[in-house]
């Protein structure tokens, strides 16, 4: 007997007794009786203990996506910081023990987030990470103790203080200054440098990250001229003490030069030009010099430089240097730049300030002083200069007229260009390399050094600029660098399926998509060339851990590199040339002796922490995910952690809907003219409808990655309705399934499909009589976040035919440049670090496969269809089913 009391109490009151006991009452009820008793509560909304389960977990499913969403950005920012510190080990500048320090904690931090939401998503599935992760840690914490954690200042640093390894800190311009002051000894004006600190905190006061500036305006463009960056008090002050510490010195208010020095400029590209430099600035007009100068990082033509050479936007140190009372001033070049083979110093000079000179207004005397054997004047050419730039008395400068009879009267004696040639010669030793150096004299005759920079020889230029190497085809021009050099082979065209025994000592990879896998072939190729994949993705670092030249993302290699052809790639210019390209290789080859001696070089105590703490950090064990050896267990550096968790979170999120019963009552159907019954639950910003809208119109998806599912899935040339032409035998097939398995008994047979949406994450899951599938897919601005996978399995005719439409839609997705598996008749695939308009474009691509292939599997009656299925999508021909005749012949 049924308990009538308890049962009426839940009929009537609408509460919910303890489950367990609930569940007996109606088990002793009888099965026939407590299955019509189950559809009537819930039918009339009664059963609420199911409404507080689906409640659960729909709260279950937002946390999970908010975890996720965590995840993808620390992994995006460990990327970021993996490459840093690559860049920093491969680069010339000396890296701060404190700025090391700052980014292995950031990395660490970073994967420490990854680990704990990896394990929210999965109900701590891998305990294990957290113990490796502890032991990693432990080990930098040893490596890293008694190492400071903070700069030498936060925001203002004094020129005396500074030295070359706060290149991080204060900018190429002023380290490199700091050094000539403070590492060689010569004369430089007194001042101060504005860090990068106070930049970041600038852009955070506008609501920005700091490396979120991409998205600031470009200045001078959708902005009124008369506002422009806020200074936030603090750094104002700072600013206005440091020159009050100047006055202090000094005995008299100066007037100080605000120059550019941005992280980047001066080292390996010039930038020359692009930035602001205002002199004679006085007290009163500090703050407004350095926003300008801040804002100059921003410039149209500043941001149309970073385009060119594909840099991403820089911070922007300042410096403030006292300003010279020049009688002349001017810049010396360590070397002839057009002749790199001549043992010459030459030294341009104008009377005056140096602006005349820079930017062409004047044309200045010219002295060559020759090295050998010893330094002494060789040739001078007289200048015919026709104004003079000189200070004014209230701030700024101006031009004035030159007495014809001082134009080319010389600006310096022999032993004053003698005395200039040796400053610059020590600082060309002591940098390593031939320098661009600007200076001044005052009306005491004083010599100041005032910038140095690498020289851009014809044999040291940016390789951006250089045209192409006369005599070869060039056969691409596109791409990323991920590891700048040269390679030359033969071409092997393979993705990370092949056969990677069969790849040839010496040759080109040329594959559709970076990957870790490839590691494999890193011992034995002479350059990699993707058409996709990022530079600070997981095969980016191993290529520059590996040294091998790798140009990735070129969007079109696979195409316009045959097979067995000799090519030469050239990833500092982006350029893959046919046959073997001798002058770039033996170019190269120096490149690499000089690139050994300056890491000899570097045996400071810097670097040797850098090394050590990278062998930590860095190195990538874990490349391939189907290998036994992908464990937590093996993860022996945090790269190895973050790989590991980056992988496991796709399959954790994929399989979210999985088991995801019914859950209609916290859902909203969606109106749309398809075949199936698809109900929306948002997680976040995915939806934008009316309070109270019950059911949800295509219009009201504002998901990126559904609408585009949903654009493909509602393509017009697609039939959405009615059952597809099949064969007497794929018929039977499907019949004799039927009768064996009786699917109606199965409640997911009748389940509607679900799609959980965020505004730039998409999980759809469909199960459709005997199908089942699942896309799951994030798609928005940060490239590293992207992906789309895919699960695809199942089918109502006989085994041979499901396999075959799984192949089908394989071939498929590997032309658009998926990377797939296919296990019986299951296919997964996945696609992933591409553009936000890409993806977009790809998830278009899977809707309209989900709908061309709709019970596909009873009408693929021979192997042929495989082939001749996969080239009618390629091709655009979606009525091919529609007017091609099934046969039944196996």
């Amino acid at each position: 007997m049924v308990n009538a009391q308890c049962l009426t109490g839940v009929f009537l009151m609408g509460t919910v007794p303890d489950i367990g006991h609930f569940k007996e009452i109606i088990r002793r009820a009888g099965r026939r009786v407590a299955q019509g008793l189950l559809k009537f509560l819930d039918l009339v909304g009664l059963y609420s203990y199911q409404r507080v389960d689906q409640e659960a977990q729909l709260s279950r499913f937002r946390s999970h996506h908010i975890e996720f969403r965590g995840l993808l950005t620390a992994n995006n920012d460990f990327l970021t910081v993996v490459n840093e510190l690559e860049e920093s080990r491969m680069g010339d500048a000396l890296p701060h023990p404190a700025w090391v320090k700052k980014q292995v904690l950031r990395a660490a931090v970073d994967v420490h987030r990854m680990v704990k939401c990896l394990n929210a998503i999965s109900d701590n599935r891998y305990p294990k990470l957290a113990e490796r992760y502890q032991t990693i840690s432990d080990e930098l914490a040893g490596r890293l103790e008694g190492v400071s954690s903070s700069a030498p200042s936060s925001w203002v640093l004094d020129l005396a203080e500074i030295r070359a390894e706060h290149a991080w800190l204060v900018g190429g311009k002023m380290a490199n200054l700091g050094e000539i002051r403070n590492g060689i000894g010569l004369p430089t004006p007194p001042g101060f440098a504005v860090t990068t600190e106070a930049y970041q905190s600038i852009i955070r006061a506008h609501g920005f990250l700091p490396d979120d500036t991409a998205n600031l305006p470009v200045s001078g463009e959708d902005q009124p001229k008369e506002e422009g960056m806020t200074i936030p008090e603090t750094i104002e002050m700072s600013i206005l003490d440091a020159y009050d510490r100047l006055t202090q010195t000094l005995g008299t208010p100066p007037a100080v030069a605000v120059r550019s020095s941005a992280i980047g400029e001066d080292t390996a590209y010039s930038f020359t030009g692009q930035f602001l430099t205002l002199l004679n600035v006085r007290k009163d007009n500090l703050i407004e010099a350095y926003r300008k100068v801040v804002e100059s990082l921003f410039s149209a033509e500043a941001v149309h430089y970073r385009q060119l050479h594909k840099l991403a936007a820089s911070a922007m140190p300042v410096g403030f240097l006292v300003m010279a009372d020049a009688v002349a001033s001017g810049v010396v070049y360590t070397a002839d730049p057009s002749r790199p083979e001549a043992r010459v110093v030459l030294v341009h000079v104008v009377k005056g300030l140096g602006p005349s000179l820079v930017d062409g207004r004047t044309s200045p005397e010219t002295i060559t002083v020759e090295r050998d054997p010893e330094l002494r004047i060789g040739h001078r050419r007289a200048s015919f200069q026709t104004s003079i730039v000189v200070s004014t008395p209230d701030g700024g400068v101006r031009d004035e007229p030159l007495p014809q009879e001082l134009a080319s009267a010389p600006s310096l004696s022999d032993e004053e260009v003698l005395s200039l040639a040796r400053m610059a010669v020590d600082i060309e030793e002591h940098f390593g390399s031939p320098q661009d150096i600007e200076w001044a004299m005052d009306a005491e005759r004083r010599l100041w050094l005032l910038q140095s920079r690498p020289l851009r020889m014809a044999a040291f230029s940016e390789e951006g600029s250089l045209p192409p190497v006369q005599g070869y085809p060039l056969l691409l021009e596109a791409g990323d660098t991920a590891f700048p050099g040269v390679g030359s082979g033969p071409v092997a065209v393979m993705d990370e399926e092949g056969d990677m025994d069969r790849f040839p000592e010496g040759g080109v990879l040329v594959a559709p998509r970076s990957s870790p896998r490839f590691v494999r072939l890193m011992a034995k190729a002479a350059a990699i060339v993707t058409d996709f994949g990022g530079v600070t993705g997981h095969m980016a670092a191993l290529t520059r851990e590996f040294h091998v030249p790798a140009l990735l993302n070129t969007r079109n290699a696979t195409n316009l590199l045959k097979p067995g052809i000799h090519v030469t790639v050239d990833t500092r210019t982006h350029r893959v040339y046919e046959g073997r390209v001798a002058e770039l290789l033996e170019a190269e080859t120096q490149r690499v002796r000089e690139d050994e001696r300056l890491r000899q070089d570097k045996a400071t105590p810097a670097f040797r922490l850098l090394n050590s703490v990278s062998e930590l950090v860095l190195p990538l064990n874990l490349v391939d995910p189907r290998s036994t050896d992908f464990s937590q267990e093996n993860c022996k550096t945090l790269h190895d952690i973050a790989r590991f968790v980056h992988e496991k979170s796709y399959e954790e999120m994929f399989r979210m809907g999985e088991h995801m019963g019914d859950l209609r009552g916290v859902s909203s159907p969606l109106d749309v003219f398809l075949p199936i019954d698809l109900y929306i639950i948002d997680l976040g910003d995915g939806i934008d409808a009316p309070a109270g809208t019950r059911r949800l119109k295509v219009a009201h998806v504002v998901s990126a990655p559904l609408k585009s599912l949903l654009a493909g899935m509602l393509d017009k040339r697609i039939a959405r309705f009615g059952p597809r032409p099949m064969d007497l035998r794929g018929f039977m097939s499907i019949m004799a399934r039927h009768a064996v398995t009786n699917p109606e008994e199965e409640r997911t047979f009748r389940d509607p499909c679900y799609a959980l949406v965020s505004d730039e994450y998409v999980n759809y899951t469909a199960r459709v009589g005997y199908h089942f599938g699942v896309v799951d897919a994030y798609c928005g601005e940060a490239i590293n976040k992207n992906y789309i996978s895919i699960l695809f399995r199942g089918g109502a005719a006989d085994f041979t035919r499901r396999y075959r439409r799984a192949r089908a839609i394989a071939g498929i997705l590997d032309h658009y440049g998926f990377s797939t598996n296919v296990r019986g008749d299951a296919l997964t695939a996945r696609l992933s670090k591409r553009s936000q308009q890409e993806t977009a474009s790809q998830l278009e691509m899977v809707g309209r496969l989900l709908q061309f292939f709709r019970q596909m599997d009873a009408a693929m009656a021979s192997e042929e269809f495989v082939n001749r299925v996969r080239e009618a999508f390629i091709a655009g021909d979606f009525a091919f089913w529609e007017k091609t005749p099934v046969s039944s012949k196996e």
